[in-house]
């Protein structure tokens, strides 16, 4: 698998690397060259852009690469799997991905053909006792591996999943309960923070929109009534939204229009949250720098972008929004997610049902 070699000319990066191509009915290896970036702030060093030689060098080392039954499974995932992954799928879905390989692939020594359902299982027993991990984390780990295999069962490498036939350990950590920003908690940063963070801060609260679709939103996709979610990005990726149901338009408040239409008078650049280049604002750079110091000063908690997503359904659900309603406003292609994992209810809330229902009964 070749890496490629990354070199500044001028004022770019560049990658230079081989490629096989039929020239007269031999094929020979021949050198390219290609321009990657240029040098600036974003870009200052090789490995900001290592990246980008990836998206180059992944297609070319997955043909390159000839699965065969008796190339162990690390090799297998490393050298075809993941080229293929990296070249169909979602950047941050791949880096995902990739996280969980390195975490696994000490354990991944075993052919390809001599691995079974005993391996398998013995491969998430020792990931799940070498640290405790948490069930979440276990069960993605079998779905990452049963991924790879299902590839190899389709390019003809094996002839069964191994994966399918395994069952979890029992000894993973709960998943620990995820936080929902109450209407208080929104009402607190807006009046503590500076610009364009509270503008950033109050239209991921009324919009539920994922950090990814927020850092993605240009000038063109609002209306002033509409927000049109178009696309997301990634690190410096921009693709398109994570599941179809997700392009979609988003009503606007009065109250986010109103800031929207001042920011704008603020801002540079086609994203509604631009740096100073014109790329998509790192809205993680602002939560450095800007939010979690101001928050710490105030006494106000913060629990990440995700929990504005989490805190609409749930005060949307509060105020007797149906939940068909609520999953078309977060965009969840299924109603169950929306209210199985969006959705958070308290001790207090089940208490006041039951008042309801002891007065039904008259007492």
């Amino acid at each position: 698998m070749q890496q490629g070699r990354i070199f500044r000319k001028g004022h770019s990066w560049f990658l230079g690397y081989n490629v096989k191509e039929d020239r007269g009915g031999t094929v020979r290896w021949v050198s390219r060259v290609r321009r990657l970036a240029p040098c600036d702030h974003e870009y200052r060093t090789v490995a900001s852009v290592r990246h980008l030689a990836q998206d180059i060098l992944g297609p070319l080392n997955a043909k390159q690469a000839r699965p065969e039954p008796t190339q162990t499974v690390a090799d297998f995932i490393e050298l075809v799997y993941l080229p293929q992954c990296k070249s169909n799928l979602r950047p941050s879905t791949y880096a995902g991905y990739g996280h969980l390989f390195k975490l696994v692939k000490p354990h991944l020594n075993a052919r390809l053909r001599d691995f079974g359902p005993v391996e398998g299982e013995q491969v998430l027993r020792v990931f799940a006792t070498e640290k405790r991990r948490a069930n979440t984390q276990l069960k993605n780990m079998k779905g990452f591996l049963s991924g790879a295999f299902r590839y190899a069962v389709r390019t003809g490498v094996i002839r069964f999943n191994p994966m399918r036939e395994t069952m979890l350990p029992r000894n993973g950590k709960p998943m620990e309960d995820t936080y929902a920003y109450t209407i208080d908690d929104i009402h607190a940063m807006l009046e503590v923070l500076s610009e364009p963070s509270r503008t950033a801060v109050l239209l991921a609260a009324l919009t539920g929109l994922r950090h990814s679709e927020i850092r993605g939103l240009r000038w063109e996709d609002f209306t002033g009534d509409e927000l049109t979610v178009r696309r997301a990005v990634w690190a410096s990726h921009i693709s398109e939204t994570k599941t179809a149901a997700s392009a979609a338009t988003v009503p606007v408040l009065p109250i986010l229009r109103k800031a929207l239409e001042a920011h704008h008078k603020r801002s540079v650049g086609e994203f509604i949250f631009s740096g100073s280049t014109g790329r998509p604002l790192v809205l993680h750079n602002v939560t450095r720098r800007d939010i979690l110091p101001t928050l710490k000063e105030k006494k106000v908690e913060w629990h990440g972008w995700h929990a504005f997503r989490r805190g609409l359904a749930t005060n949307l659900y509060a105020l007797a929004v149906p939940d068909k309603v609520i999953q078309q406003i977060l965009r969840h292609a299924n109603v169950a997610v929306t209210m199985k994992h969006y959705v958070k209810t308290s001790t207090g809330d089940s208490r006041k049902a039951m008042e309801k229902l002891g007065k039904v009964f008259g007492h």
